[in-house]
């Protein structure tokens, strides 16, 4: 009989290096420990660091291709610019020459339109510091106008940082994990690791979202949820457990805000329309709340889009009034709100314009319903593939706009709009400071030098204030005009009690972690607060009497199908677009569709789709699968808007919409 083992890593690597780089990888939040072997400034192999507190030795897809995109023949390394969109682009004689050229075109752009007609978009893979030297810039400059998709996070931020820290390694001791609209095995990979390792301990496993994922396919029970009502399904469940008395009475008086009048509430909540609301039945209902109720301690993971629907915070009220905070494995985790208060801006004394133009009112992040065409802005400065991505309502006025400035490292449909392209220095280019799920910060030292002509966020804004007088404000320049990154974090953590405490120093020189949370006193909360605030209590969410689903109106109309996008597990953004090792894993132009709605439509595997909204379209190949929810269509690309029309192409909106209409999926 043949003996098998158990398989080991042999550590370390076979290829020949001149040096190796111990750092953290940033193609997500979860920050996991690498080693890279580098050889004539090349990386010639990588392997997941072993002693690292947080990834334990692993690496996602994401994690092992990045390398492939370093030394990619379309990589942009030299800055460029062009008059007119009808026009190729002429490289720089250098990147002083490239911001000299662009300083004096802001000028003549600020003359002429004003201050606020600048608006900024910061795509997560500039760096951290892309954004943060953006905020600084802009209150120098006089607009409103900077956005990043982390200010997704922010209200989950808010929300979480009165919580008590609980490192996500804690939830291998969690008794039952509760995810929600959250598929951490593709967002997150090696997070999700840890989720199994809990379940192989004998935990439990509850997985809701309105389409069957890669997370729910490993759920001990896989709850299918209409879409936009995952905290809908948090207030029918802490209603079924105070209903039946199931709550932890002592942690609710301990720690809640008028504790009396939030279970007045639910109390006043009916059930009508449960089912409609949730597609989740009231004996479903039942079931999950005992499910959870006899286990202790229970972690609740959920996902970012619920963070942009009503009574998100339903899952930390619900978590503390079943007294699972504080426990190690229990608690609430919003997906990527581990970023602490940042402050790169108020020790600007000139505060930004309080009265904004009527046609200029702060843009809102959300790609909700309403016209912002009253937003005329005249320049953008954007990085990554913003305008293909989270800046999609500022997409419809950028061939009017008279200068676009793209911040990247590939071209991309930004690229192709702009005026000027800035090379950006790749993560593995650039040191700086990471920051985890669940508020664990580290320093992450660069892998290799930056490509050619390639910068760092930091270094972009501080040269382009540099031109414009504001040397002072940007003091971290070293004399080769690379920035310091090392003394400019440092300066920002000692600004927020927050990060105060933190010793840069020691996270680069010993690889620490530095879990952050606010070393404010709070005489009112005793010694040991349960909950960080003045008085060691939370304001709780209250119930509606009549809930509602946010998607309610969703027949109504031209567009009565439900779209939703979210990230794949090759790709990390818009870099991933250049992995050729992970191109042909999963298909970025796939538009998931329920066979029940392609029958009505007459289109099968394969086929070109055109996904309509109010506000734009998406084109793609069909891919029929029982992943989606009847009424629903999924793609990895971003749309604006979340109601739309799907249709094969060369059928007419009219006919696809009496189609579905007659025959409703």
């Amino acid at each position: 009989m043949v003996q098998y083992e158990p398989f080991k890593r042999v550590s370390g690597t076979r290829q020949d290096f001149d040096r190796q780089v111990a750092t953290v990888c940033q193609e997500c939040t979860v920050g996991c420990g690498l080693t890279a072997y580098v050889k004539d400034e090349g990386i010639v192999d990588l392997q997941g660091r072993e002693d690292h507190p947080i990834s334990k030795g692993r690496l996602c897809p994401k994690g092992s291709a990045f390398v492939q995109g370093l030394a990619h023949s379309q990589r942009i390394t030299i800055p460029a610019y062009r008059n007119t969109l009808t026009r190729g682009f002429e490289s720089a004689t250098s990147w002083e020459q490239a911001l000299d050229q662009l300083a004096e075109r802001l000028r003549r752009l600020k003359d002429k339109h004003g201050a606020e007609s600048l608006i900024i978009g910061c795509d997560p893979e500039a760096g951290l510091d892309f954004y943060l030297g953006a905020r600084r810039f802009a209150r120098l400059w006089g607009t409103p106008h900077v956005y990043h998709p982390w200010e997704e996070t922010e209200q989950a931020t808010r929300l979480a940082q009165e919580l008590p820290v609980s490192p996500s390694s804690e939830w291998i001791e969690s008794r039952c994990l509760l995810l929600v609209d959250a598929d951490l095995a593709v967002t997150h990979p090696v997070a999700f690791g840890r989720v199994l390792k809990a379940q192989g301990n004998g935990a439990k496993l509850i997985v809701a979202d309105s389409r069957y994922t890669a997370s729910m396919s490993k759920a001990d029970l896989a709850v299918p949820i209409r879409p936009g009502s995952g905290n809908l399904l948090g207030l029918y469940l802490l209603k079924q457990l105070l209903d039946e008395g199931l709550e932890h009475k002592d942690a609710i008086e301990a720690g809640f805000e008028q504790a009396d009048n939030w279970q007045a509430s639910f109390d006043r909540m009916v059930w009508d329309g449960v089912e409609n609301h949730t597609h989740v039945t009231r004996e479903d209902v039942l079931n999950i709340s005992r499910f959870i109720s006899s286990k202790h301690p229970v972690t609740v993971i959920t996902g970012k889009r619920l963070a942009h629907s009503p009574d998100f915070g339903i899952w930390r009220t619900l978590a503390a009034a079943m007294g699972w905070i504080g426990h190690p494995g229990g608690g609430w985790y919003p997906m990527d709100a581990g970023l602490p208060r940042v402050h790169p801006d108020t020790d600007i004394e000139e505060p930004p314009p309080e009265n904004f133009s009527p046609r200029l009112a702060p843009f809102p992040y959300q790609n909700r319903s309403g016209s912002n065409e009253e937003l005329l802005f005249q320049g953008l400065i954007g990085s990554g593939n913003c305008l293909d991505d989270f800046f999609l309502p500022v997409r419809r006025q950028s061939p009017k706009m008279e200068l676009i400035v793209h911040f990247g490292a590939f071209p991309n449909e930004t690229c192709q709009q702009a005026h000027m392209v800035f090379s950006a220095a790749a993560w593995a280019e650039r040191d700086g400071l990471c920051w985890s799920i669940d508020r664990a910060l580290q320093w992450a030292p660069r892998i290799l030098p930056p490509a050619d002509a390639s910068h760092s966020g930091l270094g972009f804004w501080a040269g382009l204030a540099q031109r414009l007088g504001w040397d002072e404000f940007f003091p971290w320049i070293r004399k080769d005009g690379r920035a310091d990154r090392f003394e400019f974090y440092r300066w920002l953590l000692k600004r927020d009690p927050q990060t105060a405490s933190c010793d840069l120093s020691q996270l680069r020189d010993n690889q620490d972690l530095f879990f952050w949370t606010d070393k404010t006193e709070f005489p009112e909360a005793g010694e040991t607060p349960q909950f960080y605030t003045q008085n060691g209590r939370i304001k709780p969410v209250d119930a509606p009497e009549l809930p509602t689903a946010e998607d309610s109106d969703i027949d109504d109309g031209e567009y009565p199908l439900y779209f939703q996008s979210t990230r794949i597990v090759t790709r990390g953004g818009d870099a991933g677009n250049w992995w050729p090792w992970t191109a042909e894993l999963e298909d970025v132009d796939a538009i998931q569709i329920h066979p029940d709605t392609a029958g009505v439509l007459g289109i099968e595997n394969g086929d070109a789709v055109v996904v309509n909204s109010p506000k734009g379209c998406l084109e793609g190949r069909a891919w029929i699968s029982r992943m989606v929810d009847r009424r629903m269509v999924w793609s990895p690309r971003r749309l604006e808007g979340d109601h739309v029309l799907l249709l094969k192409k060369g059928q007419s909106a009219d006919e696809a919409l009496n189609l579905l209409k007659e025959n409703t999926p």
